[in-house]
């Protein structure tokens, strides 16, 4: 079986460490593939492994915006499809083309949330994103297996969307996570003088569902309370989001900074964050997963979440949980965290505990498993 990957639109963040882990972790021969074709632009392509029976094949068009990324998918990649690969995984989670057989993976649960679409406001993005929904619908029926990360995923789509998969074959793979090693979680400190400051660590995609700015204002609170915190921010955004948190870190301001925003940064200088952090806080109302959450219980943090989605599923018991659109509620959270260091430590303990069961060789070897299953049902 020869296998064909589309990566037009995987271009950033966790899409990006997705396919690059599951790629190095692969053994397809043991799935009966004995080529893997990927098409791409040059930052997913680049960040790929160099591996025998991987071809990568870079698309100058893919380095562009997205109407012609996906001229050239309705274009171009059918017929390269149907000269180089049997089967054709779609890992973006939009395909509009005419190859079939194809697997896609459901990735971006904000498109299908109107709550979170409606942040936006009646707003040019409010329109591509609605616009998004009604593509990756299309992509989903159309597709011959879908792959979701969570059960809060699938369940939400059969929910709400059983038009999407009520035809398709759905699959529940989780997503990895490398080993992090965390000084701090090895042996959390029994008491903590008010002159220590504790480092807490958010690392997300700056959007309007990740509620920066909640968290923000929450550590200023602390702070007004006598609580000696800071609080990091890793990740990149969308100008309106960003100008908002910035907005939020301006009102919080006093003599001596206490929020630092180091923007984006590659993979593994964002993974040295979670070895330098005391406590992890995941405020985001909308995921597929939370990949960043699964590295922070890897690292071995005291983790306070959102109790929205997917969250409670992959932390289960080993966390503490707020209102992500309360500030007092995340502020109260964070306090009770910090008062009870045996807390911090146990449930740093368990959450790292949990966080064994996840791994990339486990999400390699299951995807290429139902690639190869779907493949077989479907052949000629």
């Amino acid at each position: 079986m020869r296998l064909g990957i589309d990566a037009s639109n995987v271009r950033s963040g966790g899409g990006i460490i997705h396919l690059q882990k599951i790629l190095e972790q692969a053994e397809p021969k043991k799935h009966l593939i004995n080529r893997v074709v990927v098409w791409g632009g040059d930052t997913p392509l680049d960040n790929l492994p160099d591996k025998p029976w991987l071809e990568l094949r870079k698309i100058p068009n893919l380095n562009q915006q997205t109407s012609q990324r996906l001229f050239w998918q309705q274009t171009k990649l059918g017929k390269l499809a149907h000269e180089y690969c049997d089967l054709l995984f779609v890992p973006g989670g939009l395909y509009l083309g005419g190859f079939s057989p194809y697997v896609t993976m459901f990735q971006n649960m904000q498109i299908f949330e109107s709550k979170e679409r409606l942040r936006e406001g009646f707003s040019k993005e409010w329109l591509r994103l609605s616009l998004l929904k009604w593509a990756q619908s299309r992509t989903f029926r159309k597709a011959s297996g879908l792959i979701c990360l969570s059960e809060y995923s699938h369940n939400y789509l059969t929910q709400y969307h059983p038009f999407v998969t009520a035809q398709t074959p759905v699959r529940l793979i989780a997503h990895g996570t490398k080993k992090i090693h965390n000084e701090h979680s090895v042996s959390v400190k029994k008491q903590f003088s008010k002159d220590e400051t504790l480092r807490l660590l958010y690392v997300s995609t700056v959007k309007k569902y990740k509620h920066q700015w909640n968290l923000i204002d929450a550590v200023g609170l602390l702070r007004k309370e006598g609580i000696s915190v800071e609080l990091h921010l890793v990740g990149g955004g969308d100008s309106q989001a960003l100008e908002i948190m910035r907005d939020a870190i301006h009102r919080n301001k006093s003599e001596k900074n206490f929020i630092f925003y180091h923007g984006s940064l590659p993979y593994e200088q964002t993974l040295e964050w979670y070895h330098k952090a005391d406590i992890f806080v995941f405020p985001s109302t909308c995921e597929t997963f939370g990949i960043s959450l699964l590295e922070a219980m890897t690292a071995g943090l005291p983790i306070v979440s959102s109790d929205r989605g997917p969250m409670p599923e992959v932390l289960k018991d080993a966390g503490l949980y707020f209102n992500p659109e309360s500030v007092t509620s995340v502020k109260n959270c964070l306090r009770y965290m910090i008062e009870n260091p045996d807390l911090m430590q146990s449930l740093g303990s368990k959450a790292k505990k949990y966080s064994k069961n996840y791994s990339w060789e486990k999400c390699a070897d299951e995807t290429f498993a139902f690639l190869s299953s779907v493949y077989e049902k479907n052949k000629t």
